[in-house]
């Protein structure tokens, strides 16, 4: 073929049928893409391919409907030239609306998947009686329709948030598991949440419960978040302890069961003898390798619908997206060779970058209708300046039994100095008991203890995905020793890191250097010394690793990000061991928050704390 436009002119060609199709007669097949019908929401397409004199068998066609290259070899008809403009076209146009070849045998969609064509993308289909009946349908079409939000749900969702409500409600309608990948901070819970109230509304008076498998991080989370927006709904939480084991028996009682993927391996033949309305992985991307139990073990969980919460449905690779889809909706992307092929085509040479494009296309249409994904940037209009969160974090094994010891050894003796010296003169042995607690609870290595923190490694889970985004974040401690540490293990990781305590002479080259910074960074900040006079405006991610005695002093931390010159919402995260002094000197906070406003520190703490108070803070449960 490269050869034929050097032929001599003078010579006389003669060759068989085919030889006179591709060279002395050439004319090139195309395909034509034709509406061959539709429904109320749903239409038919299909690629014809026609070539005056060439009969085409169904082999051919099926040879036709994935080929790309400019000659082609069909098992009946022999070689043909193909129009690779209009064969690229086409596959372009299918792509877009998740169609995986130019098939000869009409594909059925759904009228949502073609809600985004523009007359451009609609002038690549035939002009046809059905083609016109679509374009009508288009214009006529008002996307998915809206749902009355249930009376029951204490909340005012956002724009945005009441889209993910619609989205997850018209999944029930049409049996369709789904993922909602909205960014980290954008209500993935609360959507979640509002839509097992209108679930547990639908399905009459005997509802299934539905289970949540989330992170050991956020386990509570759920549950305060349903006592806080719908406290119709009866929560049971399931967590490590042999308590579980009993409580596992009134789950039929419960609307909505949270467990953690840690516990599902363990609990697995014990979750699947009860019926689920639902099963929602949050931060489903725990899934993502298709080959791990617990990827294994979520498959074999009963439940009428599936759904994924990920702010990263995809991390490192393709296949992390094909393990999330085949949990949620199983063999909706066929197997794992099958997604390979089809989305990551191992093309090469000069239509590689075309095949790769077109494939990526592909997936995102194929998942159009199962996945719903908005960026902060998106919905900016509809967000709050602040969003202020509490992530759980459990403590190690070691680390536990290290603050237990403590724990009863410093209640022994702080109520001793109390009964002897009355608690208004106790207060410095109450607070440095209860610092030492709270060292405990960050790091043991604070105490001299070389155990690993749960917080430690809970602050990393959430670092990783924002570092990956580009994101700045601040790291606030009271504890300078607990930054060191802090630091070590970010330089340890390659996190480009930058620190202010109390000890820095030079404090504004230290903040230019973090502000100039052109890569992902953290910045390490003591409460004291940064809690004030300082603009850090191009991060948008506070962590308040450690709880301050004073929420107000939170409140300035927050604000180092929080000032005039920022233009996105400001994300805060207050990192809490339950079941700890942590967990108890928040709740006291909440309840005390008047009385102790217009002090600031620990002293002011320690005067607001009742003997009754006392009593809570070492209480061993």
């Amino acid at each position: 073929a490269r050869a034929w436009p050097d032929k001599p002119e003078q010579a006389e060609y003669l060759g068989n049928a085919a030889f006179h199709r591709l060279f002395l007669a050439p004319r090139q097949l195309k395909p034509l893409l034709v509406v061959k019908g539709s429904g109320i929401d749903w239409f038919s397409v299909s690629a014809d391919w026609e070539q005056e004199g060439l009969k085409l068998t169904a082999a051919d066609l099926q040879r036709l409907a994935a080929a790309t290259s400019r000659f082609v070899k069909l098992p009946d008809a022999g070689w043909v030239e193909l129009d690779t403009l209009a064969v690229q076209d086409a596959h372009e146009a299918m792509a877009d609306l998740g169609v995986d070849e130019l098939s000869a045998v009409p594909q059925k969609i759904g009228l949502e998947q073609a809600a985004h064509l523009d007359e451009s993308g609609l002038k690549r289909f035939a002009d046809s009686p059905e083609a016109k009946v679509l374009r009508q349908k288009l214009a006529n079409f008002e996307g998915i329709p809206t749902v009355a939000l249930p009376q029951s749900i204490k909340a005012d969702l956002r724009p945005y948030q009441k889209d993910g409500f619609d989205f997850l409600c018209h999944l029930t309608e049409m049996r369709l598991g789904g993922i909602l990948a909205d960014d980290m901070g954008l209500g993935k819970t609360l959507q979640t949440l509002s839509w097992l109230a209108w679930l547990k509304g639908r399905n009459g008076r005997r509802p299934k419960p539905a289970l949540v498998i989330c992170p050991a991080s956020v386990l509570h989370n759920w549950r305060r978040e349903a006592e806080r927006f719908t406290p119709h709904l009866d929560v049971l939480v399931l967590q490590s302890g042999a308590a579980r084991h009993n409580l596992r028996k009134q789950i039929p009682r419960h609307d909505l069961i949270v467990t953690n993927y840690a516990l599902l391996r363990r609990d697995l033949e014990d979750l699947q003898k009860f019926p689920f309305s639902a099963v929602i992985l949050d931060e489903a991307q725990f899934i993502k390798n298709p080959t791990a139990q617990v990827t294994q073990s979520v498959k074999q969980l009963p439940a009428d619908q599936r759904l994924a919460l990920t702010g990263t449905p995809l991390e490192n690779r393709l296949m992390d997206l094909w393990s999330i889809t085949d949990f949620i909706q199983p063999g909706y992307l066929g197997t794992q060779e099958h997604f390979s092929q089809t989305y990551e085509p191992r093309a090469e040479g000069p239509d590689a970058v075309d095949a790769q494009r077109i494939a990526r296309r592909r997936l995102s249409a194929k998942l159009r209708p199962l996945l719903l994904r908005r960026l902060k940037q998106q919905v900016a209009k509809d967000l709050p300046d602040r969003i202020e969160i509490r992530r759980d974090c459990e403590l190690g094994e070691a680390q536990r039994k290290l603050y237990l010891a403590e724990l009863r050894r410093s209640r022994e003796q702080v109520l001793q100095t109390v009964a002897e010296k009355g608690l208004a003169k106790s207060k410095i042995h109450v607070l440095a008991a209860l610092t030492r607690l709270r060292q405990i609870c960050c790091h043991p290595q604070l105490v001299g203890n070389d155990s690993l923190s749960g917080k430690t490694d809970t602050l990393f889970e959430l670092l990783e995905p924002l570092l990956e985004e580009g994101q700045k974040v601040l790291i606030f401690s009271q504890f300078v020793q607990m930054l060191r540490l802090l630091e070590t293990e970010c330089r340890t990781r390659q996190i480009s890191t930058h620190m202010l305590t109390g000890e820095t002479k030079e404090r504004q080259v230290v903040v230019q250097n973090f502000q100039e910074d052109g890569n992902a960074a953290v910045f390490l900040l003591s409460l004291r010394a940064a809690g004030t006079g300082l603009n850090l405006t191009n991060a948008s991610y506070v962590v308040l690793y450690d709880p301050w005695w004073n929420p107000a002093v939170e409140a300035q931390a927050i604000d180092r990000s929080h000032r005039i010159g920022q233009t996105r919402t400001v994300n805060a995260y207050r990192l809490i061991a339950p079941g700890t002094v942590e967990e108890k000197i928040w709740e006291l906070q909440q309840r005390k928050a008047q009385a102790i406003a217009d002090v600031l520190g620990e002293e002011g703490f320690a005067k607001s704390l009742s003997q009754t108070d006392l009593e809570y803070l070492f209480a061993e449960d």
